[in-house]
């Protein structure tokens, strides 16, 4: 490392700085200590070595936060990143340590100090003032704002209200210490006699870069080890000492993978080439059209807006866009943020893939980290696999010599691409998964960065000067919509780009959108189209994309709701012969149409589990939210096996195999979880009636892959069966609950829109029919009655009203803007409320409101155990112990397969029994209540299956997964 070096030595150190302490072997179970001043300039040598990997591009951004030369901002930064625990100089930490507070006593005086008083508010109440006395000079305004930055590294701002003066140290001998401390840091940046940064203001996006820096730089620094003497030179010589910490630095960065952030393909080949691993891969207009937008000579960060429909490449002109903006504007890696788990593992798998054939072509291979995010990622056995890999690879590192321990990149071997795509352990947890160069999770990740969460600006810098994909941006409602909004424009304000996707967007929602990224929206162009929106431009430009494009004619008929009339109609359709999808809206129906078609199969029923080829059986799966993940999981594995694209890959008795799985008749019964989140193709649909964009998503799904033309027995034209769309809906959304689900208003727009109608073209009514149901300027709908006019009428005021309440909720969750954030009060952390919605398992008689990341019904993760003979077990066959009370905090393999066991239930009446009758889960050191994985998920405790909490009884079925039935 290079770092600016004094030419000057300090004169003799106080003994009062000698003696304080930052971290102590008698606190942490170690040896040894660490004087303050020295962890101090150990964190600013981590944060120098971390931006000597960041792409120059980042570097830059520090020049706009204080007005300086790059190299003058860079040293700035890391200077004041070194400054977090100033406080740590004051009564109310040095006495955490009872032997080395007396030695401190022996020097500075013992002074009243609050106990709890977070060293980090310390922090915030020195700095200013030491910064903006006579000889410093900073604008008082730029001095809060910095010393908040790095004062909040424990994970939020502190507010004030706690905080005491004698806290700080009161008396001419504490000044005097703290005044050594910033001028010994200032010193070993070459910062000693440096005037303040040429600004007067400090921004919102500026607190964030330093904030989420001086985290990561202090977790990293506070791996360093603690010895009995530690190194005087500290004290005679900063600059020196900074040089050698700046090499502990980069070994430690080495030894978690963080290498440096370059372009995945520093020249990104034509598109045919760059995807020619995919077989009879040929680039659509999509692609091209995007690829040419982006391709001129153009370094500013852009936001992208792509509505299309399905199959026309959207994701793989996601990945080229970001090739190309990573070279363009200097970006250091990439984050695909989808709406679901299940997506998420899927296209992890896909950006795996992505990521390891662009490594192999390169001239000099290197290794990328690639993160899952989301709460199932323990789950994901490829992610795992290559968790575990990275974690081995690791502790062969850590058992050579020192001087052998440098990471060294591993280059693919031939005829094995993506060797170099790792999950590094270190980037796994929680809080810093987003630092990671590459990463694929749900969209609640990235929304953790604006919401008052702890370390939210950790997110955020993770998220700053990097490519940021939301897919599937129509799954989301006004209050989730609202906060995207709000991180599309940190995202700008951080140099991020932005590709947002979608089959449509509401028109209404793409203004919003541009209008984020601060530009004028435009006239949208004739669907499909392509928006592009480069920062600092008055107004995007759009495209509407060519074709020829896939076109999808459907026939659109009406059906009776009642799920013995669907049940009866799905098993009429299989006789016929090919494969029959039931979506419906909740878990109930799901499975009181099961039990309906079970009965009148009789013994030509055949579960998908046992499965059958017999010409004479129909087979039968059942798919939604209320199964234990493990078993969630190997049901979405069979219904993608058996309607995915063929022939199928999958693993069975322990081996690969490859052939065509498609059964000739098949019935998939599922809940709108299937809607987005599985690619698979069925032949003929039956579907609830649901707001138009998700009902032409389930649509998306019949003859979706055209090599099954020719084998969909008497459905080779399809047909879109809609339950409820007869007569006015009304009925049915009370009867079955659809009311609670989705929005009266949006249903009934629905239901006019497609009354009437007998055929759908695919991708050509679709955007009509979407803007139609949700632009609020639509005319009147004709042809209703009085009584319809005035049932409408009032959903309609209901609609508006919850949007706006709800969109005045997502205005209320978040942090504030990068203009307003440092204006804001101080707001105490939520924790993480976070997660992938529980909407097909929604009780209707109650509910309360979640401030996450998503609205919706409470819900919580349960596991359910079975008692057999005074023993608690996750499964009575096996007899594996369910460690309730007993499972150690760092046992992390038996933590998974519990963990698998589990899943969300948000019924109302179960929630309120576990919060009135809270189980004994361990204690804070052994049991789930300690594990991290499984802190906040509940036991069930079934005898023979079943459980009676209250007045609900449940049930947990190998078929149907888990009932409730409620007692009067």
């Amino acid at each position: 490392m290079t770092t600016p070096q004094s030419a000057s030595t300090s004169p003799l150190p106080s003994a009062a700085i000698q003696v304080l302490w930052a971290k102590s072997g008698e606190k942490s179970a170690g040896v040894g200590w660490l004087p303050v001043l020295h962890h101090l300039l150990d964190v600013g040598a981590c944060a120098w070595a971390i931006l000597g990997r960041e792409p120059q591009a980042t570097r830059d951004l520090l020049t706009a936060d204080f007005g300086t030369d790059t190299d003058t901002a860079r040293r700035w930064t890391c200077a004041l990143a070194a400054l977090h625990d100033l406080g740590k100089a004051s009564p109310a930490f040095q006495h955490k340590a009872p032997e080395l507070a007396a030695r401190v006593w022996a020097v500075l005086p013992e002074q009243d100090y609050s106990k709890n008083t977070p060293h980090g508010m310390v922090t915030q109440k020195l700095l200013p003032d030491l910064l903006t006395r006579t000889g410093r000079d900073w604008p008082e305004r730029v001095a809060r704002g910095v010393a908040g930055a790095i004062g909040c590294h424990h994970g939020q701002r502190e507010s004030s209200s706690d905080y005491r003066a004698p806290d700080r140290g009161a008396g001419p001998q504490w000044d005097r210490v703290q005044e050594e401390l910033l001028t010994l840091v200032l010193r070993g940046f070459d910062l000693e006699h440096a005037p303040p940064p040429p600004i007067t203001d400090w921004t919102g996006e500026a607190f964030m870069r330093l904030a989420g820096l001086t985290s990561f730089a202090d977790w990293v620094g506070s791996s360093f080890e603690m010895t009995a003497n530690p190194d005087p030179l500290a004290y005679s010589n900063p600059a020196a000492y900074v040089q050698q910490a700046g090499e502990r630095a980069s070994m430690a960065l080495d030894a978690i993978g963080w290498t440096v952030r370059e372009p995945l393909v520093p020249q990104p080949r034509p598109l045919d080439e760059t995807f020619a691993f995919l077989p009879d891969f040929k680039a659509r207009p999509l692609q091209t059209l995007l690829a040419e937008v982006l391709s001129a000579s153009d370094s500013r960060p852009a936001l992208v807006l792509v509505e299309a429909p399905m199959g026309e490449g959207k994701t793989e002109a996601a990945f080229y866009s970001h090739l190309q903006l990573q070279n363009a504007a200097g970006h250091r890696g990439l984050y695909v943020a989808l709406p679901t788990q299940a997506t998420g593992n899927a296209m992890y798998t896909r950006l795996r893939e992505f990521l390891g054939q662009q490594i192999t072509a390169r001239a000099e291979p290197v290794t990328v980290d690639l993160q899952l995010l989301h709460g199932g990622a323990a789950l994901h056995s490829g992610y795992q696999a290559n968790l575990s890999a990275t974690v081995q690879m690791n502790a062969q590192t850590r058992a050579r010599p020192t001087d052998e321990q440098k990471h060294k990149i591993r280059p693919n071997l031939p005829g094995e691409p993506g060797d170099s795509v790792h999950a590094g352990e270190w980037f796994s947890h929680r809080k810093r998964a987003l630092l990671s160069e590459y990463g694929v999770g749900t969209v609640d990740q990235a929304l953790l960065g604006v919401l008052n969460v702890n370390h939210q600006f950790v997110r955020l810098w993770g998220l700053g000067n990097r490519v940021v994909v939301l897919d599937e941006v129509h799954a989301y409602d006004t209050y989730t919509t609202q906060l995207i909004q709000t991180l599309c424009r940190w995202l700008r304000a951080l140099k991020s780009s932005v590709i947002i996707m979608s089959a449509t967007l509401p028109a209404q929602t793409r203004r919003e959108l541009l209008s984020a990224w601060n530009v004028m929206p435009d006239t949208a162009p004739t669907y499909p189209r392509l928006t592009v929106a480069r920062t600092g431009d008055a107004a995007p430009i759009s495209h509407h994309i060519p074709g020829p494009r896939r076109r999808l004619a459907l026939n659109l008929k009406a059906t009776d709701p009642a799920p013995e009339a669907m049940a009866a109609q799905a098993v009429a359709l299989a006789h016929a012969g090919g494969t029959v999808t039931v979506i419906v809206n909740t878990v109930q129906r799901a499975q009181d149409i099961l039990r309906v078609v079970r009965e009148m199969l009789g013994k030509r029923y055949r579960s998908i589990r046992r499965g059958s080829s017999h010409p004479q059986r129909v087979n039968v799966h059942l798919y939604h939210a209320r199964y234990p993940a493990d078993e969630r999981s190997e049901r979405e594995k069979r219904v993608l096996r058996h309607l995915g694209q063929q022939p199928a890959h999958y693993e069975q008795d322990g081996q690969e195999r490859t052939d065509d799985q498609r059964p000739e008749r098949f019935i998939l019964i599922a809940t709108q979880v299937a809607e987005q989140s599985l690619d698979f193709d069925t032949d003929v649909m039956i579907s609830d009636l649901a707001p138009i964009d998700l009902l032409l998503q389930r649509a998306g799904r019949l003859h979706r892959h055209d090599k099954n033309n020719g084998r969909r027995g008497a459905h080779e034209q399809p047909v879109l069966y809609v339950a409820g769309l007869g007569n006015w809906p009304e009925q049915p959304l009370d009867d079955y609950h659809w009311k609670y689900i989705y929005a009266p208003a949006l249903m009934y727009r629905t239901w006019h829109a497609l009354g009437g109608r007998t055929q759908i073209t695919l991708p050509d009514d679709l955007d009509d029919l979407v803007q139609g149901v949700y632009d609020p300027a639509s005319p009147p709908l004709d042809g209703l009655s009085d009584t319809q006019r005035n049932t409408l009428a009032k959903a309609d005021r209901k609609l508006q009203h919850q949007r706006q309440q709800h969109g005045t909720l997502g205005d209320q969750a978040h942090i504030g803007t990068p203009d307003n954030l440092l204006d804001l009060p101080h707001q105490p952390s939520w924790g993480e409320p976070d997660g992938e919605p529980t909407n097909d398992d929604t009780d209707p008689s109650k509910g309360e409101m979640r401030f996450g990341t998503r609205l919706g019904d409470e819900s919580f993760r349960i596991v359910p155990v079975h008692r057999h003979e005074g023993a608690i077990y996750l499964n009575i066959k096996d007899r594996i112990p369910a460690q309730i009370l007993k499972l150690g905090k760092g046992d992390w393999d038996s933590a998974r397969t519990i963990y698998a066991r589990s899943f969300q239930v948000s019924r109302y009446d179960v929630i309120d029994h576990f919060r009135r009758n809270p189980p004994r889960r361990g204690t804070a050191h052994e049991g789930w209540g300690a594990h991290p994985l499984l802190r906040d998920a509940m036991p069930l405790v079934l005898d023979d299956g079943e459980a009676t909490l209250g007045r609900t009884h449940l049930r947990l079925d190998p078929e149907l997964g888990l009932t409730y039935e409620r007692l009067e």
